[in-house]
């Protein structure tokens, strides 16, 4: 895939460098947002190999500045994990593909240099996500799949892609869904080649995109919802129970 401003924050690129933007407009409709410098994927399966610890334990070490959960997968009685909704893939190597359906959702892929890309992934395999996003020179060092990809290349994307693709159905489906309603969400997003993390309380995935692309992000990506939130920025903290999760070094 070709990386630009819209899916990607590339490290030592001239919009990556540039001063960062004042977006407490975008703030004040009620979502906290937090410019990141470098990203590292986080999965607190204890049957993992190289397993992190849990999102709450990492956050109470302070080990990162922000801590944000990936897509919904909740700890289960016994220590183990249900299998997120969409692959991880860490050191180079695939931990899991998730339940199958990820295979066509939004991905944040961490690059050996710590460029980070935001788009669709194309197969949950390790083999899939490093042909998608690994670039010449820079191949694939993580990734953490199936959040729900709702602006591509700075367009809405469509409902029936939702559905069929990216497998959110149900009654109803696609960004009216269950998972889509007003509630804490978190989200990971490009905007002019710089990357962001954010969540939010109130606010439901049409609100998240309407609201993100009137602001010109290029790629916005929901990942979990209610329950399954966890956030911590040093100051406030959602201590949802999620096994997957982005540890977050902020940009100034």
């Amino acid at each position: 895939m070709k990386l630009t401003d819209k899916n990607s924050m590339r490290i030592g690129s001239s919009s990556m460098e540039a001063p960062l933007p004042d977006l407490s407009a975008l703030e004040d409709q009620g979502y906290t947002l937090v410019p990141i410098q470098a990203v590292q994927v986080l999965y607190g399966n204890p049957h993992a190999a190289r397993a992190d610890a849990s999102l709450l334990q990492l956050a109470n070490r302070k080990e990162f500045d922000v801590i944000l959960s990936g897509p919904d997968a909740s700890l289960v009685s016994g220590g183990g994990s249900r299998p997120p909704h969409g692959p991880v893939y860490r050191y180079g190597k695939s931990d899991t593909e998730g339940t199958g359906r990820g295979h066509f959702r939004g991905t944040v892929a961490v690059l050996q240099d710590g460029s980070i890309v935001m788009s669709r992934a194309d197969g949950a395999g390790a083999k899939d996500l490093r042909s998608r996003f690994g670039q010449s020179g820079n191949s694939l060092h993580a990734a953490l799949g199936g959040g729900a990809l709702l602006l591509e290349h700075g367009r809405f994307v469509e409902d029936l892609d939702l559905m069929r693709n990216q497998l959110f159905g149900g009654m109803p489906g696609g960004i009216r869904g269950k998972s889509m309603l007003r509630g804490p969400h978190s989200i990971m997003a490009i905007r002019k080649g710089k990357a962001y993390a954010a969540w939010c309380h109130t606010k439901s995935a049409l609100d998240i995109r309407d609201d993100f692309r009137a602001f010109e992000f290029g790629t916005v990506i929901k990942f979990s919802h209610g329950s399954s939130v966890f956030y911590d920025d040093g100051e406030n903290r959602l201590n949802g129970q999620n096994a997957t999760g982005f540890g977050i070094t902020r940009a100034y």
